[in-house]
């Protein structure tokens, strides 16, 4: 029979099942043929030599007791094809019985009843019950071994498992089941040409590719636990030169009742591998100082706000105000919260609002004796604030601008304002949106009890809008993945770190100081595509393509934590510094903000606000941006009169 011919017939018969009455009739048969087996080897007499009536004769109370025992313990109404341990244990039961009910019959009613002539010897009773319970196993075992094969070979995708532990072991536990385990690939050279289940244990320093190819493996989980990100990045990126689609499982500590599920392996994610060591924080004093605290955080429904509050809640703040405008997602991170904190809550309020509602906010502070802020709330991507300036000026700028003097007249203790690198040496609207709060904020420590920090970092991973999801779902589809150009580099920090970090500058600062966090190294976005379509086994420009759709408006192919101006000194942390930027009067960054939020009332034209942002913000100069001839009016290819008549 052919291959296909085979798995055509699994195929066929794989949703059908055979009647239990047909397997009792092959258990029956199988019992006939055992005891044939069995007079041949104890006689020592051909087969033919065998006395077809001494056969017939004993076979009777044979099956009569066989039936007996099936009756009781049912072996035959197991699907056979699914058998376990469970049905196994069923038909040792029903042959026990079968052969107690044979002994009995043998030696106490046989000579009574002078039925001796339909007796079998001893000697042939005790290899009958052997042989007849390890023929019936071997029917099932047959039957499931033809099955599993057939659906491994059709339908099961070929995995390998890195880490042949205990941890690799569980892995292979849990999907055995529905996929076909073909190697384990381990650190250890001394487990180096070992098996276990009767999978190969390959070593991870060979050059393993084509045996992996002749395997046809297509995914590859890594097991291992307690492992640093530079370790699983080194894994991986074996991985990957294997062509192989990498996952991962989670700590044990996640599994669920201590038991891992298929369903908990994941792919692996690019976040994991762009981290870095975990961060060392002071969470002594981080509790002394935030416990019995009434914490607002701004945007705290954004992807650094909703971290920061779940940060704050090991903490155990005297109350949580969490607000932000947008309905949907803050009504989830209230369920969420609400999961997190079990049995002892804290309380936490959650307000609906904009920041740029004066009067809504004021009744915030009014009602609340409020002791921290962090200031999350902002309008971040670039292209859009680029063609939106005035929304960008009015929440980035203006929105701070009335936290900040609230957080003064209510003689609030820290306000904690989260910025961005685009804020160095702006290129668009949004960095320099952001640079002109920075600057309002700094300066209000010139004149307030209140101590203002800022804290000041690159993109985050995973966060919302970020190029992390995008790729993701352009793979997803096929592609093309969309880089806007081929040597554009940006810093990524992950969220947790970035919120930890926030945390620790809001302990260490006494205002004024505006706090940059260590970026580590600068990653080209399409190593990080082509790195994103490897992971999902993929090739990149050739299963999935890259295009290059050029510089958005405002955007840098270079992004800057300090401009030429600024130094930095260290702090106690050592992925902390603090930048020394020039403090500007707040009378006259007061002034030109009010300007700002009086050009905004008036409906002035974009580029009339933007160049008002220019004198407040000296350092943005415009890219790949229509605001460029407030820069260079004789190069512009633009008309300024026109624009600002606009």
């Amino acid at each position: 029979m052919s291959k296909l011919n085979h798995f055509s017939l699994v195929e066929y018969f794989g949703h059908r099942f055979v009647s239990k009455w047909v397997v009792l009739l092959i258990d029956l048969l199988t019992i006939s043929l055992s005891l044939i087996i069995a007079y041949t080897l104890l006689s020592n007499r051909m087969l033919n030599q065998l006395s077809v009536l001494e056969y017939y004769k004993g076979l009777i109370f044979i099956l009569a007791f066989s039936l007996v025992g099936h009756y009781v313990f049912k072996p035959h109404q197991g699907v056979i094809r699914h058998t376990s341990i469970h049905d196994i244990k069923r038909v040792f039961y029903a042959r026990t019985l079968a052969f107690i009910l044979n002994l009995g019959f043998i030696f106490i009613l046989a000579s009574p009843m002078k039925l001796q002539e339909f007796t079998i010897p001893l000697q042939t009773v005790f290899v009958h019950y052997v042989l007849s319970i390890y023929l019936l196993i071997q029917f099932r075992m047959g039957v499931k071994y033809i099955f599993n094969m057939g659906r491994k070979n059709v339908s099961k995708q070929k995995i390998v498992i890195y880490g042949s532990g205990v941890s690799g072991q569980l892995v292979h536990e849990a999907i055995s089941s529905k996929h076909a385990v073909v190697a384990f690939i381990d650190d250890n050279p001394s487990k180096k040409g070992k098996s276990f289940k009767g999978v190969p244990i390959l070593f991870s320093g060979d050059d393993i590719s084509r045996t992996l190819q002749k395997f046809n493996a297509k995914q590859i989980i890594i097991s291992l636990q307690n492992i640093t990100p530079k370790e699983k990045r080194e894994i991986v990126d074996k991985c990957i030169e294997w062509g192989l689609e990498v996952k991962s499982i989670p700590p044990i500590e996640k599994w669920l009742n201590g038991e891992l599920t298929s369903s908990q392996i994941q792919d692996v994610k690019i976040e994991d591998l762009l981290g870095r060591d975990e961060i060392s924080l002071d969470k002594t004093n981080i509790k002394q100082a935030i416990g019995n605290k009434v914490v607002l955080i701004t945007g705290s429904a954004g992807s650094i706000g909703s971290e920061i509050a779940r940060q704050l809640l090991s903490y155990l703040p005297k109350k949580l105000i969490l607000l932000d405008q947008a309905e949907t997602p803050l009504y989830e991170l209230e369920f969420e919260l609400a999961k997190l904190q079990g049995d002892r809550p804290i309380p936490i309020q959650y307000v609906l609002c904009d920041i740029n509602d004066s009067v809504s906010m004021d009744n915030v502070f009014k009602a609340n004796d409020i002791d921290w802020i962090f200031h999350a709330a902002a309008y971040k991507h670039v292209p859009a604030m680029e063609t939106n300036p005035i929304q960008a000026i009015r929440v980035n700028t203006l929105g701070t601008k009335i936290i900040a003097d609230l957080a003064e007249s209510y003689r609030v203790e820290k306000m904690i304002f989260v910025s961005t690198d685009k804020a160095v040496n702006p290129t668009n609207v949004m960095g320099a949106s952001k640079r002109a709060a920075e600057m309002y904020v700094q300066s209000k420590n010139q004149k307030s009890a209140t101590q203002y920090i800022t804290t000041r970092f690159g993109n985050v991973l995973g966060s919302n809008g970020s190029v992390i999801p995008l790729f993701k779902k352009q793979i997803e589809v096929g592609g093309p993945v969309t880089v806007t150009h081929k040597d554009i580099t940006r810093y990524f920090m992950t969220i947790p770190e970035a919120c930890q970090l926030v945390l620790e500058a809001g302990i260490m600062g006494h205002g004024g100081e505006i706090y940059v966090f260590d970026m580590g190294d600068c990653i080209r976005i399409v190593d990080l595509a082509e790195k994103m379509i490897r992971l999902s086994g993929l090739v990149p420009y050739k299963d999935i393509m890259i295009e290059f759709t050029g510089l958005r408006p405002g955007e840098k192919l270079y992004e800057e934590l300090l401009n030429d101006s600024e130094k930095i000194q260290p702090t106690h942390h050592q992925k902390i510094m603090i930048a020394n930027v020039e403090e500007k009067s707040h009378k006259v960054v007061l002034e030109m903000i009010n300007e700002l939020q009086e050009l905004i009332f008036q409906q002035a034209t974009d580029i009339h606000l933007v160049s008002i942002l220019k004198k407040l913000v000296p350092e943005y100069i415009s890219q790949n941006s229509v605001y460029e001839c407030l820069d260079k009016p004789s190069l512009s290819k633009y008309n300024i009169s026109d624009l600002f008549n606009n």
